[in-house]
């Protein structure tokens, strides 16, 4: 990876905000969210993943990272999500998983956040502006902060769009996928229209179903033709179980299946820090 691109990412006074999106559940999002964070925090790029999902899948895989790097440290979590946004403060929250990876936890409590919004919120312009002003003190102390999404929520999806300067957008290999993503760019734009926003995407990733499967291909170009050739990453996210089992076993990097993985993170997150630097220096 050429020199440029990341000291573009690691000289910048203020960190970027990233949301990982697509209105379709099991497309990847999460998986991608904290395998992108864990290669970036292994390039030396202060990386905060903020569990956006009350079904906590990014929190409980780092929090299993943190607990598989150091089994001597007991994982416990004083305040979430939710507790910060009740209270308007985000600072104190980041939870340290490894060198240059943290965590901003969640919890079941997060599905009541629809229910703040409207509580809390004098207009419908308002309902967007929750997170943001709690995640821009943030960008002073991250390099990069990734906002994993739940599939479908308007006002958690609505909130992290209107916080971020990117989003990149996960998409599996199938047709609800691809549905999923078209409606999430629909949406984005309207958003960008409606709060003046100042927000590219980054990049479609795909995540194949089945590596050698005709219709993962045949999505993939039906991909290609909707979204254009530029937009879709060149580097295409195979079928991996080993990706399932982080889940369960926490992000690891010790036998021949964990650094397939890896590699293949690897050149996932060199090729989106040279698209953040190309969309910075068009």
């Amino acid at each position: 990876m050429k020199d440029i691109f990341l000291n573009n990412l690691l000289n910048r006074k203020k960190g970027l905000v990233i949301t990982v999106g697509n209105y379709k559940g099991g497309a990847g999002k999460t998986s991608n969210s904290i395998l992108i964070a864990y290669q970036l925090s292994k390039l030396g790029v202060s990386t905060l993943v903020v569990d956006l999902d009350p079904q906590t899948n990014a929190t409980k895989a780092l929090l299993l990272t943190k607990s598989a790097n150091d089994p001597d440290n007991i994982n416990t979590v004083d305040k979430t999500i939710m507790y910060g946004v009740a209270s308007k403060n985000f600072r104190d929250l980041p939870v340290k998983i490894l060198s240059n990876l943290y965590l901003l936890p969640s919890f079941t409590d997060f599905q009541d956040f629809p229910k703040y919004v409207y509580q809390h919120a004098n207009t419908t312009y308002d309902e967007a502006l929750i997170l943001r002003p709690l995640i821009e003190p943030l960008k002073d102390t991250f390099d990069v902060i990734l906002l994993d999404v739940p599939p479908m929520s308007k006002e958690v999806t609505e909130n992290a769009v209107v916080a971020s300067d990117y989003t990149l957008i996960s998409f599996q290999t199938q047709e609800r996928s691809l549905t999923g993503a078209e409606n999430y760019i629909s949406d984005l734009l309207k958003y960008k229209d409606a709060y003046m926003l100042d927000i590219d995407i980054l990049g479609i990733l795909p995540v194949l179903q089945n590596k050698n499967g005709s219709v993962d291909k045949a999505m993939l170009d039906a991909a290609k033709s909707a979204f254009g050739w530029d937009l879709i990453f060149k580097t295409v996210i195979p079928h991996m179980e080993r990706i399932k089992r982080f889940d369960i076993t926490g992000i690891t990097d010790r036998d021949r299946f964990d650094k397939k993985v890896m590699e293949k993170y690897k050149s996932v997150t060199e090729e989106l820090i040279q698209r953040i630097y190309e969309s910075e220096n068009d």
